[in-house]
């Protein structure tokens, strides 16, 4: 039983505090944190239902906190059409790649994409319906792939003139949107039914992390851009951290 092994269960609940926190702190991020460390003990479209239920559980919770704006709901329609008919494709061709170079791909890319975001490039991007078709199969193909689906739709929304807690509310809804079709296609494509025993740790896990980022922001001790590298640089060390652990095991 998976409940007696201590380190995994451990793992599981840690990831899942983590992630949560971050999702609360971003409105993204739950699945960049999750995922790299998940990989560790789950393949990827096992991993994927269980990392994208408690994003969706996550983003019930925040829509009591962020609305889409009205102008945003067409865009936000097409970014989960493009992304859920690329997904089975990123489901496919993932389940063919070594699970080294997956996790290797996976956290080179969240680093990647943390520290573009970090840097804060002055490049911005006048937001279209070609975009936003681009940027969501993109989400659709890398959450099939490798269980992360965010950056490409997060780096888009970065680069437009959309204020912050407008891009936050329309990704965190996205992310929510794109993860239930996520949850489908993983299951039916490999992943079955039987990773549901699993949520019983992540979602209260998650949960925690919420009520803990949640507690962080009541007290006003950060701005947005301050919470917004504080997330970023996580991500990183997470990353990293994966990354030098993967080095050590295939030396060892």
């Amino acid at each position: 039983m998976i409940f007696e092994n201590l380190p995994i269960v451990t793992l599981i609940i840690f990831a899942s505090v983590f992630g949560g926190c971050i999702r609360r702190l971003s409105g993204f991020g739950g699945a960049l944190i999750m995922t790299p460390l998940f990989m560790w003990i789950f393949p990827v479209p096992f991993l994927i239902p269980i990392v994208l239920s408690a994003e969706i559980f996550g983003g019930v919770l925040l829509s009591r906190h962020w609305q889409v704006h009205a102008e945003d709901r067409s865009r936000l329609g097409r970014l989960l059409l493009f992304s859920a008919l690329l997904l089975p494709l990123g489901i496919y061709l993932g389940s063919l790649a070594p699970i080294t170079v997956l996790k290797t791909f996976t956290s080179s890319l969240i680093i990647i994409f943390a520290s573009y975001l970090l840097i804060k490039p002055h490049f911005q991007l006048q937001i279209s319906k070609v975009l936003d078709g681009v940027a969501g199969s993109l989400s659709g193909f890398l959450l099939g792939s490798c269980g992360i689906g965010g950056p490409p739709v997060a780096l888009y929304l970065n680069a437009s003139h959309l204020p912050f807690d407008r891009a936050r509310s329309l990704l965190s809804y996205f992310v929510t949107g794109t993860s239930l079709f996520g949850i489908v296609a993983a299951s039916v494509m490999g992943g079955g039914i039987s990773w549901l025993i699993y949520l019983s740790l992540a979602i209260p896990g998650y949960w925690l992390g919420m009520q803990l980022a949640g507690l962080l922001l009541q007290q006003h001790v950060m701005t947005d851009a301050s919470l917004k590298r504080l997330c970023l640089l996580l991500l990183i060390a997470n990353s990293l951290f994966n990354l030098l652990f993967l080095l050590i095991s295939k030396i060892l």
